[in-house]
This record gives C-alpha cells, sequence and structure tokens, in this order.
C-alpha cells in the first residue's frame, strides 16, 4: 500500500536498488513456492509470538490486493491472527491537519536520499540539487501519501491503546521470494526468523521491529557512530531505514509516534525513520538469515510489486520516476 522502501530520486546512485529489485517475488518464485514443504504452525499459545497480532492494511477499493495477501497469509503464516484495518483513501477521506500536515520538506531526508535538480517541461531548474538539502524543498503531500500517513497514524493509536506489540503489514507484503543468501523464502522461514527477532527486540526494549526495510542500520551507518563489538546476528539498530511494508510496533513506541506527530510532517516512512535517527524511538530491524553489512535492502519480507502497482503517486518522484514536479508546494518566482 505505502511508497515503501522510498530512495527519493537516486538516479545513478548504487542506493538507487530499491528492495523490490533485490528481492524477487516474480511468478517463477512463487511457483516455486508451491513446491515447499506444508508450514508448520507456530505455538501460538506460547513463546515470543504468543498472542500475536497483525492489522492488514488495504484501501477497501481494493479487494484484489486484500485477497491475495489474506489468501498468502492463510496458506504460508496459518498461526496469525489476522485483521483487515480499513486504509483513509486520501482521494475521499478527510483528514485532519492537525494528524497529518498538508506539505512536507525534503531537508531530512536529503541527508540519506541523493536528490537531484528538477526541471520544468521547458528545461528551466526549478531547484537545484543543494536546495533539497537547504533549505529544503516544499512539496505537497499527493493524496495517496496522505492516505497512507493517516492510515499509520490510526494504527498507531489503535496500539497504543493495548498493552502488546501488534504487527502491521500493508495488502502488498510478500513473504515468498528470492532470498539474499539464496533459496525461497516462506512461511516456515518467515515464522522462525521473527521468533528470533521478537526474543531480541524484546530483550532490546525496542519500540519498532522492521520485518523489511532499505537503509541505513548497524553495519551501514552512514552519519551514526558504529558500534564496537560482535554483530548482532538477527537484529540491528535503525539509524533511517525507508519502509513501512511490514514492522511490529510495541504500545511505547506508538506514543511516542503519536507524541512527535503533531502533526505528521513526512511522508510516514520518512517520519519514522526521523525519529530513529535523532534518538527518539528504539528502532531495530530484523535481518534474514544471509543478511550482511552489505545489504542494502534486507528482512524477511518484501512488496509483490513495488514500481508498478501502486495507488499511490510519490510526491518527490521516488523511485517510481513520478513526475517530481506534479506535487511541488512552489516554484521560484511564483
Amino acid at each position: 500500500f505505502r511508497p515503501s522502501f522510498r530512495v527519493a530520486l537516486l538516479i545513478g546512485s548504487p542506493q538507487s536498488v530499491s528492495m523490490a529489485l533485490m528481492k524477487k517475488p516474480a511468478a517463477a518464485a512463487r511457483e516455486r513456492s508451491r513446491s515447499l514443504p506444508p508450514v508448520a504452525a507456530a505455538p501460538a499459545s506460547e513463546g515470543p509470538l504468543k498472542g500475536l497480532v497483525a492489522l492488514l492494511l488495504g484501501l477497501e477499493r481494493r479487494p484484489d490486493r486484500r485477497q491475495r495477501c489474506e489468501d498468502m497469509l492463510s496458506k504460508e503464516v496459518p498461526w496469525l491472527q489476522t485483521e483487515f484495518f480499513r486504509a483513509t483513501d486520501g482521494k475521499v477521506d478527510t483528514i485532519p491537519d492537525d494528524e497529518v500536515s498538508q506539505t512536507w520538506n525534503t531537508k531530512n531526508n536529503s541527508l540519506y536520499g541523493a536528490y537531484e535538480e528538477v526541471k520544468d517541461a521547458d528545461g528551466k531548474v526549478l531547484h537545484t540539487a543543494e536546495e533539497f538539502a537547504d533549505p529544503g524543498v516544499d512539496y505537497k503531500f499527493s493524496p495517496g501519501e496522505r492516505g497512507c500517513a493517516h492510515s499509520h497514524y490510526r494504527m498507531w493509536k489503535r496500539i497504543a491503546e493495548g498493552k502488546e506489540p501488534m504487527l502491521i503489514l500493508e495488502d502488498d507484503v510478500q513473504l515468498v521470494f528470492e532470498r539474499t543468501k539464496g533459496g525461497m523464502a516462506s512461511g516456515a522461514s518467515f515464522t522462525s526468523r521473527l521468533q528470533l527477532g521478537m526474543q531480541e527486540a524484546t530483550k532490546k526494549k525496542a519500540d519498532v521491529l522492521y520485518l523489511g526495510w532499505s537503509g541505513h542500520r548497524d553495519g551501514n551507518f552512514k552519519h551514526m557512530q558504529a558500534t564496537r563489538g560482535r554483530k548482532n546476528l538477527v537484529v540491528r539498530r535503525a539509524e533511517y531505514v525507508w519502509t513501512t511494508v511490514a514492522y511490529v510496533l510495541w504500545p511505547e513506541g506508538a506514543k511516542k509516534l503519536l507524541a512527535a506527530a503533531s502533526p505528521m510532517n513526512q511522508p510516514v516512512d520518512n517520519f519514522m525513520a526521523w525519529e530513529a535517527r535523532e534518538g527518539r524511538l528504539d528502532a531495530y530491524v530484523l535481518l534474514d538469515d544471509g543478511d550482511t553489512d552489505d545489504t542494502w535492502s534486507g528482512g524477511i519480507v518484501t512488496q509483490l510489486d513495488f514500481v508498478g502497482d501502486s495507488d499511490i503517486r510519490k510526491s518527490d518522484g521516488g523511485d517510481q520516476g513520478h513526475d517530481p514536479t506534479e506535487y511541488l508546494a512552489a516554484t521560484k518566482g511564483a
């Protein structure tokens, strides 16, 4: 659903390789998944996955995406209790300005995303690459971005009211794909790695655990200082990662995000990444078996179709190559 794995305008950069391109949930991969052994049910009554509930986020006007995802989850992770969560539709629903702002600025994201100059149809430079960093370029949220941000805001409220962590899944999440180390991911690998990840995240009193991610984390920090000593083989502290396709959120983390979102002033993945970068959110990424320090996009899930099937226009262009002038809040001389 969301523009997860956002690396805005990274044309020509090695960081522009998105998770969707590195992990391949292609038809061939899905065909191969049918030969996998049956998925063993996880012990839902005990262990780190006890009582875990997933909120499956999707638009009511996209029942096809919901059906695909529910069918996959039923087959691959029958132990997982799933509840459909109606997404805010940015094209038709009213979104309070004190919950999600109308515009956002690129300055924070430019510390991690390599913007390029933006020109109009006549070739006139509207904004230089330097301006994206300082003072930053103001964009209007696209309706899809704003609706997605508000959807996550509403799920945070739901989680903050409870006592247990919940798993947030967007309806384009994919559990069956070609793993970094080779071979196919499945419900069985998802379950076993999630069990380990929840154990480690609980020890570290995490606020959020990203199950799919793209960007900077321990082992590949950009501005933060690397930790010394032996690295954790299961989870790593996040510095700034783009993704909201799948993450576990604890009530304390939800409360922190809600307190900071007054209003939410970035697309939701940028917003969460910035809170982690500033040390206000204890965020970790879950490594798949085979993810290394050189892995730019990793975890135990991917997106079904990162580039093609999305209801969300990326206001700043994004990896999808959308028009980066369409949602400019203002142009020079205007």
